[in-house]
């Protein structure tokens, strides 16, 4: 048998693996859930890696910290969108929290990672003033570490997004008139992101990461937020640049957008992208994507969070797994949800989704 990390680096080279690689993305809620239900008792890392050798996932994924910025050290840390926050106020009886960017986000207190961003930092500080984070060398150790811990294992590396917490610094309207009025700004904005990104991913990549995975949406449910034309000039040419930095350190590269991209696929194939996530069901056709981009593209994801993993039977899951098996596989595919299971997906569904992928992903013309 095959290590998780040849399995999945087969897949990416689009070359046939002995069974369909795995990927786990899922809330920390449902996570707890999936923990008692597979008997695991043990809440630490050890238990982790439990669950993922009992669902056959091949994928772990490792990231580097950030400080500084509008996240003071002295406080009580809490989730917020795009990393740490911690609390600032109250409005109208909800939460109000602030992110290491400065961006202030209201939260529903009944629904976890349900929030509305209420304040954009940009509107009211100046670039030349905006106080960029850095990266915590503390965190660069850990990931050193976790490569020799799980050499077997297929490592992602997550660098910081771009086009997202851009516009969440000025406010979404606000960044779209100035890619028509002030595109200098936008330039500038993206460039102060894109240095952060730039930087995690060379240390990432010297720590010995297999992917550098780039999670920007750009993507709605049926067009994209800007025209194909805006993208080329302002965010292509930086994806580039961080592609060819990790072809050039011997990693590859995962483009996440959620929602309908077709137009910019074949400029993310000419800039390097090796693996397009999460090809969101929802949005997009895989098996047009696969037909066309095939040859050319390793696709992750495919199972889709917004219908059949929170409301179809464990039966839909485990058709909709042979599904993408026999029209996407064996080649150029790692299976898993096209973005983190929420709390209301049934155990059973996400048992059903990965039990499904071991019975029907392998590979019977390699020898095992």
């Amino acid at each position: 048998m095959i290590s998780s990390r040849e399995r999945c680096i087969r897949s990416i080279l689009l070359e046939e693996p002995d069974r369909i690689p795995l990927s786990l993305r899922i809330r920390p809620e449902l996570y707890e859930r999936l923990r008692i239900a597979l008997s695991v008792k043990d809440e630490t890392e050890r238990g982790r890696m439990k669950i993922i050798k009992a669902l056959g996932v091949d994928i772990i994924g490792v990231g580097l910290r950030l400080i500084g910025g509008y996240l003071p050290r002295d406080v009580e840390w809490k989730e917020g969108p795009y990393g740490l926050a911690y609390t600032i106020g109250y409005k109208n009886g909800f939460e109000v929290r602030r992110n290491i960017w400065g961006v202030d986000s209201i939260w529903a207190p009944d629904h976890t990672y349900t929030y509305t961003f209420i304040r954009h930092p940009l509107k009211t500080i100046s670039l030349d003033d905006y106080v960029w984070p850095e990266i915590d060398e503390d965190s660069i150790g850990p990931v050193i570490e976790a490569r020799k811990k799980y050499g077997d294992y297929c490592l992602y590396g997550g660098v910081c997004h771009m086009w997202e917490i851009a516009w969440q610094l000025t406010g979404f309207q606000e960044i779209i008139r100035m890619m028509f009025t002030k595109p200098s700004m936008v330039d500038h904005i993206l460039n102060g992101l894109h240095k952060i990104r730039m930087e995690q991913a060379r240390i990432l990549c010297d720590a010995g990461v297999d992917v550098i995975a780039d999670g920007d949406d750009v993507g709605m449910q049926k067009g994209m937020m800007m025209s194909p034309q805006m993208w080329r000039r302002f965010l292509k040419p930086r994806y580039a640049e961080l592609a060819r930095l990790c072809h050039r350190k011997g990693a590859f590269f995962f483009f996440h957008s959620d929602g309908w991209i077709e137009p910019i696929i074949p400029d993310l194939i000419e800039i390097g992208v090796d693996i397009l996530n999460p090809v969101q069901p929802e949005c997009m056709d895989p098996v047009k994507l696969k037909d066309k981009y095939g040859d050319k593209l390793c696709f992750d994801g495919t199972i889709g969070v917004q219908s059949t993993l929170p409301f179809g039977s464990s039966e839909d899951v485990t058709r909709e797994v042979k599904e993408r098996v026999s029209t996407l596989g064996p080649t150029g595919l790692i299976l898993g949800p096209t973005h983190s299971m929420q709390p209301d997906v049934p155990i059973g569904n996400v048992l059903a989704m990965y039990r499904a992928t071991l019975r029907y992903g392998r590979n019977t013309r390699i020898h095992m």
